[in-house]
């Protein structure tokens, strides 16, 4: 219940505080002359709590920059590359606009411009939609925190209903590239390293993060089972150091190991014996920009244009696919040489083909030299078959999209993908792969009439084989109703 506080003053008369309670914590007003005022004000201010409409004058002076650094330091437990990014997002984009504006002058057509016309710290463009995005949306959360704090009524951001319309829309995703098996095969065997080629038909299969993939461990592979236990994930910061923690989702699970995946890793256990299952040069975890650069890159290049490669040492038009002319070229190939006539490029048709190419470079420079071998000795790695496809470039991360791809062709159903991929929920599996799900439809739609039209058949025929012989008798013969 409020009530008041009689204070003297320097100057020797008497002052009022009202007092009041919100959130069971005691509170005061500021200092009136009238012990009616003081009075009247502490009680208008525990009403405003009661109504969860009451907010401390004091708290909502601070900066949006202090308020940031309180809040960052509320949320110790989130994954430190969260926190790294929401530090730059605010220093580059926020703090030039809001950085030192106290939280109750920030009003909300500050921020609709703002939004609209916020500008890259570098460049002085406009940002880009999805920096934007970002940005606005750190923006409605701090603000939305200040509320929760009692240190403002509303969000300024928000409209009375909620609504943030200063937030700009999504930018496009990029659409998600996928490797058939084949595809795949071929990058894993361009890989130059045992290592290299384990760890891509491992994301390509399996869809590990790569933060997983660097933090999994040799006690985490259980082949008898056929499982390897995700329960750790590195974060990169931007300054280049390696995080250990939790994974993505904080969450531990289990992805089956294919059996194609068995023989790979059993070597590459042995040889590791304990510690990190993939690891650099000198030991420690292997950073992705230094596989990328040195190992995946170049397996992609020479995988993704083997075909152009073959076609152009065999002559023939360089349709980027093993069509039927290229198949004949083959076989061709392989009757010269005295080769089994298969139509399918192996080691041994390679090696014919590159000892012809090296015949015609005499006009060639040293280095040119160099290359062109260096080319051809990746791409004799390879096996194409009739059908081979070349492919774009692809990223790391499209290995995790061409895991989900091969398992939804399979058959895998979405849950059974959702926990092989670590999403939090099934509902974030069907949104990221709903294009691949649609072919479902269509299968199930022909199973269920394959399956509809199987029944009628063993249906009718059922009834066909027990229909009874008993002929219909002579309804003249019968007697009538009213004879009874």
């Amino acid at each position: 219940m409020a009530y008041t506080e009689k204070r003297d003053t320097r100057t020797g008369g008497a002052s009022y505080v009202g007092r009041f309670r919100v959130d069971g914590r005691l509170r005061s007003t500021r200092a009136f002359r009238s012990r009616r005022d003081a009075l009247a004000e502490a009680r208008r201010a525990e009403e405003a709590g009661k109504l969860g409409a009451w907010v401390d004058p004091r708290g909502s002076a601070i900066t949006l920059a202090g308020w940031f650094a309180d809040w960052q330091t509320s949320r110790a437990d989130r994954a430190p590359r969260t926190l790294e990014a929401e530090r730059e997002r605010f220093r580059s984009l926020v703090a030039p606009t809001f950085g030192e504006t106290p939280l109750r002058r920030i009003t909300h057509d500050d921020v609709s411009r703002w939004a609209a016309g916020m500008r890259a710290p570098r460049t002085g463009e406009v940002a880009s939609r999805a920096r934007r995005r970002d940005a606005v949306r750190l923006l409605v959360a701090l603000l939305d925190a200040a509320v929760d704090s009692r240190r403002l009524t509303t969000n300024p951001a928000r409209t009375p209903s909620g609504r943030v319309p200063g937030l700009p829309r999504a930018p496009r995703t990029k659409a998600h590239r996928y490797l058939s098996h084949e595809q795949l095969r071929r990058v894993a065997d361009a890989a130059r390293t045992h290592q290299g080629r384990t760890l891509v038909l491992l994301a390509g299969l399996t869809g590990l993060r790569w933060g997983e993939i660097s933090a999994l461990r040799t006690g985490d592979v259980d082949l008898l089972r056929g499982r390897i236990v995700i329960e750790r994930a590195y974060t990169r910061l931007d300054d280049g150091t390696l995080l250990l923690g939790d994974t993505k989702t904080h969450a531990r699970r289990e992805v089956p190991v294919p059996g194609v995946l068995a023989a790979d890793l059993s070597v590459l256990l042995a040889a590791r014996g304990t510690g990190l299952l993939f690891a650099g040069r000198d030991g420690g975890p292997l950073r992705r920009e230094s596989f990328d650069r040195n190992a995946y890159r170049p397996a992609v290049r020479a995988a993704g244009g083997a075909v152009t490669t073959l076609q152009e040492l065999l002559g023939v038009r360089g349709t980027r696919v093993v069509d039927a002319e290229t198949l004949a070229a083959v076989r061709r190939v392989q009757t010269q040489g005295g080769l089994p006539v298969t139509g399918v490029v192996d080691a041994a048709t390679w090696e014919v083909l590159v000892a012809e190419d090296r015949r015609h470079r005499g006009e060639l420079s040293r280095a040119a030299k160099v290359a062109r071998s260096h080319r051809l000795g990746v791409a004799a790695r390879l096996t194409l078959g009739a059908g081979a496809e070349d492919f774009e470039p692809l990223t790391l991360h499209d290995l995790r999209h061409t895991a989900a791809s091969l398992a939804i062709a399979g058959g895998a159903s979405v849950k059974a993908v959702q926990r092989m991929l670590g999403h939090e929920s099934p509902v974030l599996t069907l949104r990221t792969y709903a294009g691949l799900f649609e072919d479902d439809l269509d299968r199930l739609g022909e199973a269920m009439s394959a399956q509809f039209a199987a029944q009628s058949l063993t249906s009718a025929a059922h009834h066909t084989l027990t229909e009874s012989p008993v002929s219909v008798p002579d309804v003249r013969a019968l007697p009538s109703i009213s004879a009874r």
